[in-house]
């Protein structure tokens, strides 16, 4: 790791002038991402202060916890649709809790990759690569390297929070995958948080939209529970709304009989899928890319995701009709797809 630091040290001063430096987040940053972006951003200006940090993400922050963090901390994130030239944001690159190769800027050549999920990446330059349970608990070890000790400062506060809370929803409040480093990182972290801002985002406020895809799932055509699996459907869903299928997954993973959970929906051009699982035995990356490819699917222990492009099958909204017979096809074949490869598993 000291290694790392040197060599993002020596490439930073490398340059004559002070380098824009693009941090990559995936495409719908969460918590762990959003606050081991702002660690690592804390950390290059550390190097250097002249240096322009960018934090970038492709996607939709539609998560009522994740847009909560980014309104009470006022983080400064930017779509990569509001960039003309990626060379203007970023002489150098990095990508945080995400891979070069599954992040939406794959032509950016990436100096240094940071991730904790299981997978590798050959387009790094550089690549921290762990099982732990947070990205954010990297980071932070980082910044103990680096002998940077987070203070009572406003702005080293809000990085404070940031990264705590990343740990804290990565590791479901370090009761999965937490390692050692997970606690000692949240253990000092917690010192240094701004306990009005913490607690506003743990509270964060949930919309009613939630409780209406909840009763939509309810409806008998669209679910199946077998042999301790839950396979749901929720049919068309906004972008804007899409971050109810975690949640509900994680709900229905947790009810007394079932602990594996499937929720899935069209949202837009693709087909998303959201996956949780309590069965110590499940392999949940392992599983998501068995069932919808290694390119569009992955996780890690308790969790995984899978975004699969519906391509020239895609509806348009006002095509109701279309629609429901899209909806009815892809919720067959779904529920065929995902029972055939629990079988294996059961």
């Amino acid at each position: 790791m000291c290694t790392k630091l040197k060599k993002l040290r020596e490439k930073i001063e490398s340059y004559e002038e002070p380098p824009s430096v693009g941090i990559i987040m995936h495409a719908n940053p969460d918590p762990d991402c959003m606050g081991a972006a702002c660690g690592m951003e804390r950390l290059i200006k550390s190097i250097n202060p002249e240096c322009q940090c960018t934090l970038i993400y492709s996607g939709e922050i539609s998560h009522p916890q994740n847009k909560t963090m980014v309104n009470v901390l006022n983080l400064t994130l930017t779509h990569r649709d509001d960039i003309e030239k990626l060379e203007d944001v970023g002489e150098i690159f990095i990508t945080v809790d995400v891979l070069p190769e599954r992040c939406n800027m794959k032509e950016v050549p990436c100096f240094l990759a940071v991730d904790h999920h299981k997978a590798d990446t050959k387009k790094a330059e550089n690549k921290d690569i762990r099982q732990v349970g947070s990205t954010s608990a990297i980071i932070w070890e980082y910044l103990q390297d680096a002998e940077i000790n987070l203070d009572s400062s406003e702005e080293d506060a809000i990085i404070a929070t940031a990264l705590a809370i990343g740990i804290r929803t990565d590791t479901q409040e370090l009761t999965e995958n937490a390692s050692e480093i997970d606690f000692l990182a949240y253990q000092d972290l917690m010192k240094k948080v701004n306990q009005r801002e913490f607690k506003a985002i743990n509270n964060y406020p949930i919309p009613p939209y939630h409780f209406e895809l909840r009763k939509r799932l309810d409806q008998e055509e669209n679910m199946i529970v077998d042999s301790g699996v839950f396979y749901g459907g929720i049919g068309y869903v906004p972008p804007s709304k899409r971050d109810a299928l975690a949640t509900i997954a994680d709900e229905r993973s947790r009810v007394e009989g079932t602990d594996t959970a499937f929720v899935f929906a069209m949202v837009g051009d693709f087909i998303e899928v959201s996956v949780r699982s309590n069965g110590v035995s499940t392999d949940v990356n392992v599983l998501c890319q068995n069932i919808f490819g290694k390119d569009m699917a992955g996780g890690k222990s308790g969790a995984g995701a899978a975004k699969i492009p519906m391509g020239y099958l895609s509806v348009a909204d006002d095509e109701i009709e279309l629609q429901d017979v899209m909806w009815k096809a892809v919720r067959l074949k779904l529920f065929t797809k995902i029972k055939e490869e629990m079988s294996k598993h059961r």
